[in-house]
C-alpha cells in the first residue's frame, strides 16, 4: 500500500463561511489566529481550525502543509508515489512546503529518477521554499550524473539536509551536498558498507558545484568517510561548524576539528556499542 502523507485538507472554506465570521461581534485579529495555530501540533486540530472560516484557514494552512512526506512499501508502484505533487500544484500549496521527507525501507527503494514523469519533475522543481530535506535509503548514486535536474531548484533555500543510510560513494556525497550553496546543517547516519560501495561506484568523478560555507550543526552517526570532508575542503568549501555531534565517527574527527577549530562551540562525542546505544 502506498501512503503519501502530504497533509492536504479539503478545499478552503467557501465564501458562505465568511458570513459567519463577519457576523461575529468580536472577530479575532489575524495575528492572534496565527499565534493560536502556531502552537497546535496536532494535524486533526489544525484541520478543524481550517474549516471554521477563511481567516482560520489562512492561519492554519502554512502549518498543515509545512511537511510533505512520501512513503510506500511497494517498489514496483514507482510513479504513483509522486501523485500528490500534482494535487499540491493544482491547489497552489507548493510554496507552503518547507520540509520534504522521503521515507523508504532498504528493500523498498523507489525514489529514483525512473519514478519521475516529466510532470512530476516540473512539480518537484517548484519547491523553491524548502529549507529541510530528509532522505532515507535514497540511492544518491542513482541521480548522478544529473542530480541538479532534480535537486537544483532547492539550492538557494535549503539550509538543512538529513540523510539516513545514503547509498553512494564519498565523492558522490560531497558532489550532492555541494548542490546546496546555502547549506548550514548536515546530519548523516550510517554510510555504505564496502559491499554496497562497489555497486554504487560510477566511472564518473563528479566535481562539486559550489564551495560550501557550513556554519551550523553537523551530526554524524557511523560515518567512516574522512575523504569526503577532504574532498570538500580541497574544493574550497569553508567548514566552520559551530556544533558537532559525532557518534561512531572517530575517523572523521581529526580533519573536522582542524577545519572548525576557530568556530566550534559545542562538541558531543559518542561511540556505538553494537546494540544501537551510544
Amino acid at each position: 500500500m502506498v501512503i503519501a502523507q502530504h497533509h492536504l485538507p479539503d478545499n478552503p472554506p467557501s465564501e458562505t463561511h465568511t458570513t459567519y465570521r463577519s457576523s461575529h461581534p468580536f472577530p479575532l485579529p489575524y495575528d492572534i489566529l496565527e499565534t493560536i495555530t502556531a502552537h497546535l501540533h496536532d494535524l486533526r486540530a489544525l484541520k478543524a481550525c481550517s474549516l471554521i472560516c477563511r481567516s482560520w484557514y489562512i492561519a492554519a494552512a502554512p502549518h498543515l502543509h509545512y511537511t510533505l512526506t512520501f512513503t510506500g512499501d511497494n517498489p514496483e508502484i514507482g510513479r504513483r508515489q509522486l501523485e500528490p505533487l500534482s494535487k499540491l500544484h493544482e491547489l497552489g500549496l507548493i510554496h507552503l512546503v518547507k520540509t520534504i521527507w522521503v521515507k523508504q525501507g532498504s528493500n523498498t527503494r523507489w525514489f529514483a529518477p525512473g519514478a519521475f514523469s516529466d510532470l512530476d519533475l516540473r512539480n518537484f522543481s517548484a519547491f523553491t521554499n524548502v529549507h529541510t530535506l530528509k532522505l532515507q535509503n535514497v540511492g544518491i548514486c542513482d541521480f548522478i550524473p544529473g542530480a541538479e535536474r532534480y535537486f537544483g531548484p532547492f539550492s538557494q533555500a535549503l539550509r538543512s539536509i538529513i540523510l539516513y543510510d545514503p547509498r553512494c560513494t564519498p565523492r558522490q556525497l560531497s558532489y550532492f551536498l555541494s548542490l546546496f550553496s546555502n547549506l548550514d546543517n548536515i546530519g548523516i547516519r550510517n554510510t555504505c558498507t564496502p559491499e554496497l560501495l562497489i555497486t554504487a561506484t560510477s566511472e564518473m568523478e563528479p566535481v562539486p558545484f559550489s564551495a560550501l560555507k557550513l556554519r551550523g550543526r553537523l551530526a554524524l552517526q557511523t560515518f567512516w568517510w574522512p575523504e569526503m570532508w577532504k574532498h570538500l575542503i580541497t574544493s574550497n568549501s569553508d567548514l566552520r561548524f559551530r556544533r558537532m555531534v559525532l557518534r561512531g565517527s572517530t575517523s572523521c574527527a581529526p580533519i573536522l576539528f582542524e577545519a572548525c577549530a576557530e568556530t566550534l562551540e559545542t562538541l558531543q562525542l559518542g561511540v556505538i556499542d553494537g546494540t544501537g546505544g551510544g
